[in-house]
């Protein structure tokens, strides 16, 4: 017992112990601080133990919270059992900063992030797009890091720490957006980053950053949806008052002497149209080419609007890959291949007067008015008019739902939708129930007929097959593809 050598400005006390980590590890020791406690005598100083561990500098220092000589000796030895055991399963026993672990754990997604045309398949099982990783990355740096504290050490991480997280994100001070656009989080929103949340404490745990004998956190959190998980979108009576009001704003911005707005409300006008007879996500319509799409005779036509159907093959680097869907809104491509500059099969559909590519940012532009044209949505007065939170994706959730309340088979929709029939089922429940209590109540338990929804040119919303049994001379009956390619319109 002494001084560490002589080196009396580091240690009032010192003793070295008959223990180290491991055979390339000096011994551990306990020493008392001689700066600190400087109010008391030696003997009544609390202990401290020193391991040291190869290649971590000083090693790891811990406070043993007595003065008593045994007690410390004894404490100290359950201290170097612990730190060996978590280096032989990988812990960082030295510790990282939450900042360090999410850095390296986001400098793993980005080597995953694939080229923005390259789908799923090419890219791999675990490649993300580049709007994923922002997605990822902004959620990590917003929210999980401000929460647990960019400082504090990882291996000090502990799951209960997790509960107070849904109550932390629902104030105000952490909602997403700026000045008036901050929107207080759905339960889906709490549900997608606790997944995430879980996914890089899984990771930390495999690196050692997190210790591998704590539970993940929110193991038995309640994942229940609320009414944003009904995904707001228009019943139909009000989507006819939008149509009429939005023919009032097409035509207000047509009027314009800005020829860029004119084009622009143009297409806005037929692309929503579009979705909402076919349920397309937002970069799934963004990538469509002439060549991606071909027109064939609606075969449950009445009317002239509705008289042409498109097969849309939507491209691999989209949410679920490339698959096949159709749209009963042919027609509203045709004014577009009317209209626009750029008709060859290798061209967007969907451009500026220059012939670039028009973005799902844009459309929403186009509702918010943060384009060059007026907000859409203030225009209508929608919020006003249906109390609800509209915005570009509502078109596909107005697709869905009405598809639904048109008794068009589950798996039909989904398939279209490019999504399961699990999902739909989850996502859509408010709407099934709302079938269901139509056959409840009709009479003899039979469905109550749901008239089809046709108004202002929009078609039958519900999806079709595209196919019929037509017959040919060379076989015998078959069912083929009706269609002709946009590109031969003329």
């Amino acid at each position: 017992m002494g001084f560490r050598g002589n080196n009396e400005r580091t240690f009032a006390e010192y003793v070295e112990l008959d223990i180290a980590v491991n055979d390339d590890s000096p011994n551990a020791y306990i020493y008392k601080r001689l700066d600190s406690e400087t109010n008391k005598p030696v003997s009544e100083r609390t202990w401290y133990v020193g391991i040291p561990i190869p290649n971590k500098g000083n090693g790891k220092r811990l406070s043993l919270r007595t003065s008593d000589l045994s007690n410390a000796k004894k404490k100290a030895l359950q201290k170097v059992v612990n730190i060996m055991s978590d280096l032989d399963q990988g812990v960082d026993v030295c510790g990282s900063k939450v900042q360090v672990m999410v850095d390296e754990f986001l400098s793993k997604k980005f080597i995953n992030v694939r080229p923005e045309m390259m789908g799923k398949k090419e890219g791999g099982s675990k490649s993300i797009t580049k709007d994923r990783y922002d997605n990822i990355k902004g959620k990590l740096k917003n929210y999980f890091i401000p929460f647990v504290g960019a400082n504090t050490i990882a291996t000090n991480l502990k799951p209960k720490e997790f509960e107070e997280w849904e109550y932390w994100r629902r104030q105000e001070e952490n909602w997403a957006g700026v000045g008036k656009k901050k929107k207080a989080p759905c339960q889906s929103t709490i549900g997608d980053e606790i997944t995430l949340f879980r996914e890089v404490w899984r990771w930390g745990v495999k690196k050692g950053f997190i210790r591998s004998s704590l539970d993940v956190p929110f193991d038995d959190h309640n994942f229940i949806e609320d009414e944003k998980v009904k995904r707001d979108t228009w019943e139909l009576n009000e989507w006819n008052e939008f149509l009429k009001r939005e023919s009032d704003w097409y035509a207000l911005e047509q009027n314009s002497e800005d020829q860029n707005r004119v084009w622009e409300s143009f297409v806005a006008h037929q692309l929503i149209r579009i979705c909402a007879c076919s349920g397309l996500r937002p970069k799934e319509w963004s990538l469509l080419k002439w060549k991606d799409v071909k027109d064939y005779p609606n075969p449950y036509s009445i009317d002239e609007d509705d008289k042409w159907a498109i097969e849309m093959k939507i491209h691999p680097s989209t949410k679920t890959g490339q698959r096949e869907a159709h749209c009963t809104g042919g027609i509203w491509f045709r004014n577009i291949y009317e209209k626009t500059k750029f008709k060859s099969k290798n061209d967007w559909i969907f451009t500026d007067l220059e012939g670039n590519r028009l973005e799902p940012d844009w459309f929403s532009d186009i509702f918010n008015g943060e384009g060059i044209c007026n907000g859409l949505i203030e225009f209508t007065d929608q919020y006003k008019l249906t109390g609800k939170e509209l915005v570009p994706y509502s078109l596909r959730h107005f697709y869905a739902s009405q598809s639904i309340y048109d008794d068009v088979p589950e798996d039909i929709i989904a398939d279209n939708m490019g999504i399961t029939k699990t999902r739909l089922n989850r996502s859509y429940k408010h709407c099934f129930l709302r079938v269901r209590t139509k056959r409840l109540f009709s009479k003899k338990g039979s469905q109550v007929p749901i008239k089809q929804m046709r108004t202002f040119g929009t078609g039958q919303y519900a999806f079709f097959t595209g196919t019929m049994k037509q017959k040919d001379p060379s076989s015998s009956q078959k069912s083929r593809k009706l269609g002709l390619s946009l590109s031969r319109l003329k």
